[in-house]
């Protein structure tokens, strides 16, 4: 990994910690850490990495301890009295040279893979954090871009109807401009229900991160993703907790299965023997070496210890692939989103020009309230597919730099994976 690493610096990956609290659209880096450390997966993962360091303690000083047998009886003689007797064995099995070694490697690892589980753990709930935000944010902007078309909506009715009291304008027009207003009512209101249940859906999982309360505002411009897409691709796997984690449970295995081909010669126990006969008369001391006899149990666990590890072997192949082919995903999914949000950017230039232009047509009489209403519900749908494309642009190239740990990682600030000086880096993501 650390062989990696310097590859991808002396190739000069992209890094920033770009997107921070400056950002109008992203909750500050703090809080996201703070409310990450918090969720039951992060915690659980913590209590697991606690386990593998008591086993690894556990594998390190073995279960071989000492046994204390004392067996005290009575022994009558026929035509003698009776007398007290005692034998006392003190035993211990001894761990062969080479096994102490192995179950070290095997604490070790295990330790190791905790470790970086739990990394991976913190860097999932970062994912599900940014999921639940965007989609919190989208529901957001959907329920303003309603509101908005409500507000229109109702000076268009008032407009109308100081006209038809004029005489200027016939009653069908004023009965289109009441329509028009329920039927962007009623889209408010679902608007409004769905942000709804995305607040609640944000709470249930992220109680300790507040949603902010002012309003998003429609000019916003999402960064692009800056850099070569192939570095950031080699990034996202070189720094992928998942993988160090299989790499670690594959060492593991591989360790575990030959400790079991080593445990087909067994451990000998050895000890003394203290015998205390005919009331003390009689006492004897000597050596006791007991040498269990392997049989095919030790066989069949040697195979399927082996079996683990080369599954193992085949878990870590199959992570390498997932994760690969997961960063290219990425990647290329924030390169498209930036490009759909310019071209729907481009769409709402022309449907604002558009509405414009219908808007002073009717003023002058030479369109209907019907063409008015129809470019303007073009607008709003058209603005609202773009405040929402930028969104979704915003989320995919966060995630790029979720994936690649350049930003709401555990270790920001530690300096252990921070980049070197000189590196390209990404621009502020503040709009």
């Amino acid at each position: 990994m650390k062989r990696c690493m310097a590859f991808l610096l002396l190739a000069g990956c992209t890094v920033a910690h770009a997107a921070d609290a400056d950002d109008p659209m992203l909750p500050p880096a703090e809080l996201v850490l703070s409310a990450i450390g918090h969720t039951p997966e992060v915690r659980r993962a913590e209590a697991n990495l606690g386990m593998a360091d008591a086993q690894a303690r556990m594998r390190a000083s073995g279960s071989y301890e000492g046994q204390v047998t004392v067996i005290p009886q009575r022994r009558r003689v026929e035509g003698d009295r009776t007398y007290n007797e005692w034998e006392l064995d003190v035993t211990r099995s001894i761990r062969l040279p080479g096994k102490a070694r192995l179950d070290r490697e095997i604490g070790a690892s295990g330790r190791q893979a905790a470790q970086l589980l739990l990394e991976d753990a913190h860097h999932a709930a970062a994912r599900r954090l940014l999921a639940a935000w965007s989609d919190w944010q989208r529901a957001r902007v959907e329920r303003e871009q309603m509101q908005q078309l409500v507000d229109i909506a109702r000076r268009d009715r008032g407009a109308v109807a100081r006209r038809v009291a004029l005489g200027d304008a016939a009653e069908r027009e004023r009965l289109a401009t009441e329509s028009a207003l329920a039927q962007a009512q009623a889209s408010l209101m679902r608007a409004q229900s769905a942000q709804a249940q995305a607040e609640l859906a944000w709470r249930s999982v992220f109680p300790t991160l507040p949603l902010p309360g002012r309003e998003a505002g429609n000019a916003y411009a999402p960064p692009a993703l800056q850099g070569d897409d192939e570095n950031w691709v080699k990034q996202i796997v070189a720094r992928s907790h998942e993988v160090g984690a299989s790499e670690a449970l594959a060492r593991q295995k591989d360790a575990e299965a030959r400790r079991a081909r080593a445990d087909r010669v067994p451990d000998p126990s050895v000890g003394i023997r203290m015998l205390n006969d005919l009331g003390g008369r009689e006492r004897a001391y000597g050596v006791v070496l007991g040498i269990p006899l392997g049989g095919s149990y030790r066989q069949a666990e040697a195979a399927r210890a082996g079996a683990d590890a080369l599954a193992a072997e085949a878990d870590l192949a199959v992570a390498r692939r997932d994760i690969e082919q997961g960063a290219r995903t990425v990647v290329a999914s924030a390169r498209a989103s930036h490009a759909i949000w310019e071209s729907q950017r481009d769409a709402l230039q022309a449907a604002s020009a558009s509405a414009a232009k219908a808007a002073r047509a009717y003023a002058l009489g030479e369109a209907g309230i019907a063409e008015l209403l129809a470019a303007r519900r073009i607008e709003q749908e058209t603005m609202l597919a773009e405040r929402q494309a930028a969104i979704d642009a915003l989320e995919a190239v966060t995630r790029v730099q979720v994936d690649a740990h350049a930003i709401w990682h555990r270790h920001d600030g530690d300096g252990d994976e921070t980049p070197a000086s000189g590196m390209p880096a990404l621009p502020d993501l503040g709009g």
